[in-house]
């Protein structure tokens, strides 16, 4: 005759940890006598997990086995002893239910607060010495991009269970890489994060389909060819700009910074300028650069071109860039400048306005339509009780450039802020330097992104344009805020770090647009 136990297995496996903790919560250990008890902290998981064992251990035996076969799944891929469970949810049913199913296979439960600081987390699970981590996809992505995760140590960490909707892959490898413990991805219900992420693809994808046109006939060859034939004509300018005053041509000797800046009689206010010129010819191989110690970074040069060589430099990027990548007026502006060069770091001649970049000639038109169109499908869904906020920070002069999106079509209740009020917003459009001209932002990836991101209203967007590539250019012809480009994975990770579930690019990956070195970003917040 086969017994059939009337004792629940949540309630046996409790009394067998006896007094050994069952539930850490706030530096407080609960033993799982003590959840039998009733004993908890009032409010938060402890709480629930209490009430919800009570019912548990009144129920019939019958009801008590079926409530259980969903904690035995989830014990199932909890995996093996030992097991010490950090959960890093709110209180939901799902976070209840993997705690329960960690008390029923014997382990221990660490509850997390979700509203700490990263930084915080990562230690509380490094102290915990965690074998399993559940946690919000987005919580998740955020921590795996850490720039201090690695000082934590996570070694214990065999699995974590991330909530959410479909993951993107590159993000699933950087959590791996970042932790390196198994991922497992439980898709979370059809929630309002969800709706808010299929609403931004669908405005992605009208954004792109209203700025293809602007990319017709422009190939990745010649996008690419155009960049190097650009970058040496500039590279070329600026080193004989240097050499044409007996520094920096005699590869025996090593010049040190102020000599070479005394050699060309550089004003006070054009020695930032100069020194990018060094630091970025030393970069691409045209000078050799050393520590001279007290008296600064040494380079050393050898023979360079000649004015006649210079002039030649620029006609192969003139003739890629005529066929059909942008105005000829983009390109004669920094031929003229480079020039100028002479002239101008001695003082002889005044600086004329920072100019874009030239790449930005040929990309402005397919990124101004996808930003139009983007701010348009925002404002015509908008359906909040109140008007749309709009935060433009950089507007570049003239019309900004959400008054041009709405320009043609009904406009919606917009307030329209051109710099911070101390509210938060539905929209905010920001320009990092060297993209759209002198009035960028300088913006750095990991420093300044977090900064807007929490301008964002719940729900918000975040639409910046960012460069993804050094533009050289803006050595002649700019304030080089261009040479602080990063790489579209910088942006990507820095936006989600900052708190942003999704992000998408525009163009996409692969584009030959987006080799022009400039990319719109449409990151959103829960």
């Amino acid at each position: 005759m086969i017994t059939v136990p009337t004792t629940p297995a949540l309630v046996s496996a409790l009394r067998e940890l006896g007094d050994r903790p069952a539930v850490v919560a706030d530096g407080r250990a609960i033993s799982g006598i003590g959840l039998l008890l009733g004993v908890s902290p009032p409010g938060g998981l402890p709480q629930a997990l209490a009430r919800r064992i009570a019912e548990h251990a009144a129920l019939p035996p019958s009801a008590a086995r079926a409530a259980e076969q969903r904690l035995r799944y989830w014990a199932g891929v909890l995996g093996a002893p030992p097991i010490r469970h950090t959960v890093l949810h709110p209180v939901t049913d799902l976070a209840v239910d993997l705690a329960l199913a960690t008390l029923l296979a014997g382990g221990t439960v660490h509850c997390g607060d979700p509203d700490q600081r990263p930084e915080q987390q990562l230690e509380a699970v490094a102290t915990a010495r965690a074998t399993h981590l559940s946690l919000p996809s987005a919580l998740l992505w955020r921590l795996s991009g850490q720039p201090g995760l690695a000082a934590h140590d996570l070694a214990a960490l065999r699995l974590v269970l991330h909530v959410g909707p479909e993951p993107r892959q590159e993000d699933v490898y950087a959590a791996v890489d970042a932790l390196g413990a198994v991922l497992a991805h439980v898709r979370a219900p059809d929630s309002n994060a969800e709706a808010a992420d299929r609403r931004l693809r669908a405005d992605a994808a009208n954004a792109s389909a209203a700025a293809w046109k602007y990319g017709i006939g422009v190939t990745a060859e010649q996008v690419h060819d155009f960049g190097a034939q650009l970058d040496r004509a500039v590279l070329a300018a600026l080193l004989h700009t240097l050499q044409q005053n007996g520094v920096l041509t005699d590869p025996a000797r090593g010049y040190p910074e102020a000599e070479v800046l005394a050699a060309a009689m550089v004003t006070p206010a054009q020695r930032p300028r100069v020194v990018r010129w060094l630091d970025a010819l030393a970069r691409h191989g045209l000078l050799t650069r050393r520590d001279g110690g007290a008296q600064g970074p040494v380079f050393r040069g050898g023979p360079g071109p000649d004015a006649a060589e210079v002039r030649e430099a620029w006609r192969p990027a003139a003739e890629t860039w005529a066929d059909g990548l942008g105005p000829a007026a983009a390109l004669d502006r920094v031929r003229r400048g480079a020039l100028r060069l002479p002239r101008l770091i001695t003082g002889q001649e005044a600086p004329r306005p920072d100019a874009s970049p030239v790449r930005w000639a040929a990309s402005h038109g397919f990124l101004g339509a996808a930003l139009g169109a983007l701010v348009r499908g925002t404002a015509e869904a908008h359906q909040g009780p109140g008007p749309l906020r709009v935060l433009e920070l950089d507007a570049e002069g003239g019309e900004p450039a959400v008054a041009r999106a709405l320009a043609t079509r009904p406009r919606p209740h917009t307030e329209h802020h051109s710099a911070p009020d101390g509210g938060r917003y539905d929209v905010v459009i920001a320009s990092a330097g060297g993209v759209a001209g002198a009035g960028g932002l300088a913006v750095e990836p990991v420093q300044d992104v977090p900064a807007l991101v929490r301008l964002l209203a719940p729900g918000g967007r975040l639409l910046l344009l960012a460069p993804t590539t050094e533009q050289l250019d803006l050595l002649i012809t700019g304030d080089a805020h261009g040479l602080t480009a990063r790489p579209a994975e910088q942006w990507r990770a820095a936006l989600t770090t900052a708190g942003c579930p999704t992000v998408l690019t525009l163009p996409e990956d692969g584009h030959p647009m987006g080799l022009l070195g400039q990319r719109l970003f449409a990151a959103r917040v829960d």
